[in-house]
């Protein structure tokens, strides 16, 4: 499903709202490329902060974010914020 965020248009799953020097970010990053061993890499798309700046302020209202990383999924427009534990994240990728 494509979802619609001004001129831009989303073609995966689910979408990540990253950044810089957060060490939560980097713990998922971690468990996505060894634990999963990229087995979502297709359904994701990351929104960094310092990269994509009006994206990811478009997001994060939009999704009433206030700390990252956060995982939504587009169809239902659900976040996962509580990405501390594998089960978690793994169990949010299977919706």
């Amino acid at each position: 499903m494509l979802r619609p965020y001004g001129s831009i248009m989303l073609k995966t799953r689910f979408v990540i709202l990253s950044q810089d020097d957060c060490p939560r970010c980097e713990r998922l990053k971690m468990m996505l490329a060894q634990p999963l061993r990229g087995r979502y890499q297709g359904d994701l798309t990351v929104i960094h902060r310092q990269t994509q700046p009006e994206l990811f302020k478009t997001l994060a209202e939009i999704y009433s974010v206030s700390s990252t990383p956060v995982i939504i999924h587009q169809a239902s427009g659900k976040v996962l914020s509580a990405v501390e534990s594998l089960l978690s994240v793994r169990t949010f990728l299977h919706s």
